[in-house]
């Protein structure tokens, strides 16, 4: 321990990552972790933000402030609440806060088809607010003086809290930004774009804007301290919004120059996206369209789904996503368009694509084929959660490994695992002797670009997996192949410069993102799922037994030991609660619990979460979570 001002720190987090530890006032006592305590004492009462180191003898606060509502950081300030500490939180965080149990009741039904796609690190127990707070809103407690900076970005509703002791100014900004211009993810800035009428799904780093208005707000307040929610404290402010700003400006720019949505959005909507984070009149990138031209007569285009159709008459479709599509395809087979319809292969498993697929299967008497990344999902969705994902699970899925191959009716098709538009994707090559050959890629690729808008989709940026995959298999395909998007009516092709381009300026924006993240890889900042629990819903009687798995992908280029610890509800039993396992460098591996539920149980939905630790820089607190409906 070091002592400043009378403060107390703990020289863990600020020394290891080589960051000098500005001093603090007098009775200022700080303790870092995986979330932050700040604690003064002041003659009028004790305050903590974040929360209150708890080794500090110094008694609980009488005022707890939270800038936000991730769950980590509103545990951190739970144990000074429950001593009689008065919250304070943003006014736009009150029934968040005080109905935290009324979300995850209704969440059991409402994480399907979802589409918003906003991080549910949310808090399990309600933590009532007891001051609501906003921009603008001044308070004075002795010789402090503590305004109050909206300052959302990272979250909807965060706010900042500025204090002025001692002729100095002390930020306090959640995770607005840490020390080095860093952010702890990019996924949590996944939302709509009204102004263009963009929706969540779409919605890649929607809040870039709001964000980098709130980091000048917080420059231009010239605090001589900022105290983030994790890592050290920075006394470089000026410098550290800069870099931060122009890092993810960079990155969207990069982004929108390689952005499949332009075909979708076009230009005017795409540069309403554009000025809202570069700046009006910034200049931006989008790529033009590449080489495009009709279907084949062997390939009809219902929506989201493709028909081919053998010269002998007979149908196999791709992705059946509604009653439409299926009526069409019935329709088909009626009409004398196909004699029969004798398989269904599914591309990936947003709803659009998947939501009518077991009904097909029934009504046209037809097999159901996918990768197993696909199928795993398709037979129990309610075990996962991912965009856009249906509640209908479909009974059996014949599943097909990356490279497989079939022939059907003077068609030859390979499978393929290709992780593009999300990582639960495949694709299917078709080749047949009259025609060059068609790669149906699902939703990855539009003749403007990449589709990778939405985060939560977990487009990994790994030379291993991920778009980079996809860009190797393309460059694999035979000469002259056409590509197809399960939305357009339209074969199309990138020429070598094209594809090069795409993939260069893909791998700069993986460079970019890397500097602006503490991670010692990037993918745990893009991927969300990077920690899961499985399954992530599921249905249990009282006094039964529960099988959880702990599922890790360590992004890391070197091998880690992971320590997980599952937190159950009082009175709940099972194996040991904490458990470690070696995982490789960029490998998979799990922890399994066995949890009894307790006969005195009741009925309705228990969320149990998850720490995730590994080694001095990972330590994540509550960070996943897993819903169990108990059944009366």
């Amino acid at each position: 321990m070091l002592f400043f001002g009378g403060g107390m720190l703990l020289i863990t987090g600020a020394a290891a990552l080589g960051q000098e530890t500005p001093p603090l006032p007098e009775g200022w006592y700080f303790s870092p972790g995986p979330i932050n305590r700040i604690q003064i004492n002041l003659k009028e009462g004790k305050l903590a933000f974040y929360g209150h180191p708890e080794d500090s003898n110094q008694g609980p606060p009488c005022k707890v402030y939270l800038t936000h509502n991730r769950r980590d950081i509103v545990e951190t300030a739970r144990g000074a609440v429950e001593q009689g500490a008065s919250l304070v939180a943003p006014s736009g965080l009150v029934d968040a806060l005080g109905k935290a149990e009324e979300f995850w009741q209704t969440w059991w039904e409402k994480r399907f088809d979802y589409y918003q796609q906003q991080a549910t690190r949310l808090p399990v127990r309600s933590l009532p607010v007891k001051l609501a707070v906003a921009g603008g809103e001044t308070e004075e407690i002795g010789q402090v003086k503590i305004t109050v900076l909206d300052t959302p970005g990272y979250t909807r509703d965060a706010v900042t809290y500025l204090l002025e002791s001692d002729g100095k100014r002390y930020a306090f900004c959640g995770d607005l930004m840490m020390a080095g211009g860093k952010v702890p993810d990019f996924y949590s800035f996944q939302d709509e774009i009204r102004e263009a009428k963009i929706g969540g799904y779409h919605g890649y780093g929607a809040r870039f804007g709001p964000w980098i208005a709130s980091l000048q707000k917080l420059a231009a307040a010239k605090p001589d301290v900022v105290i983030p929610a994790r890592g050290p404290m920075s006394k470089d402010v000026a410098g550290d919004t800069s870099r931060l700003i122009n890092g993810i400006r960079a990155a969207y720019h990069n982004y929108l120059s390689t952005n499949a949505l332009t075909w979708y959005f076009k230009e005017e909507r795409m540069r309403i996206c554009g000025e809202r984070v570069l700046g009006k009149g910034a200049a931006i990138d989008l790529m033009p369209y590449c080489e495009h031209v009709d279907l084949p007569p062997w390939c009809q285009h219902i929506g989201t789904t493709k028909l081919l159709v053998s010269n002998d008459g007979y149908g196999f479709a791709l992705d059946c996503g509604g009653a439409p599509a299926l009526k069409s395809l019935q329709q088909a087979v009626s009409d004398g368009l196909v004699k029969s319809m004798e398989g269904l292969f599914v591309t990936h498993v947003h709803n659009d694509h998947t939501a009518a697929v077991a009904e097909a299967a029934a009504a046209l008497q037809c097999p159901v084929y996918a990768v197993p990344e696909v199928g795993e999902v398709l037979e129990n969705p309610g075990a996962w959660f991912l965009p856009g994902v249906t509640a209908k699970a479909v009974p059996e899925v014949v599943t097909q490994p990356d490279g497989s191959t079939m022939d059907w009716r003077g068609f030859h098709f390979t499978f393929r695992f290709f992780p593009g538009q999300m990582w639960n994707h495949g694709a299917l090559l078709v080749e047949r002797p009259d025609h060059k050959p068609v790669f149906f890629i699902g939703d990855s690729f539009a003749p403007s670009g990449i589709d990778d808008y939405c985060m939560m989709n977990r487009n990994l940026m790994r030379p291993d997996t991920g778009f980079l995959s996809c860009f190797r298999q393309l460059r694999q395909l035979p000469e002259g192949s056409w590509l197809v998007n399960q939305h357009i009516p339209h074969l199309f092709r990138f020429t070598a410069k094209e594809l090069d381009g795409l993939e260069n300026r893909y791998l700069k924006r993986a460079e970019i993102l890397s500097g602006l993240v503490p991670w010692d890889d990037v993918n745990y900042a893009i991927d969300e799922q990077w920690a899961s629990l499985f399954p992530y819903g599921q249905e249990a009687k009282v006094g039964s037994k529960l099988r959880i798995e702990a599922r890790l992908w360590n992004h890391s280029q070197t091998d880690r030991t992971f320590s997980v610890r599952l937190h159950l509800p009082s009175g709940w039993n099972g194996s040991a609660n904490t458990q470690e396992v070696r995982i490789g460098a960029r490998e998979r591996g799990k922890a399994t619990f066995e949890v009894v539920l307790p006969e005195d149980c009741k009925p309705g939905i228990t969320v149990l979460t998850a720490d995730i630790l590994s080694g001095p820089d990972i330590e994540q607190k509550e960070f996943c979570e897993s819903l169990v409906k108990i059944l009366p």
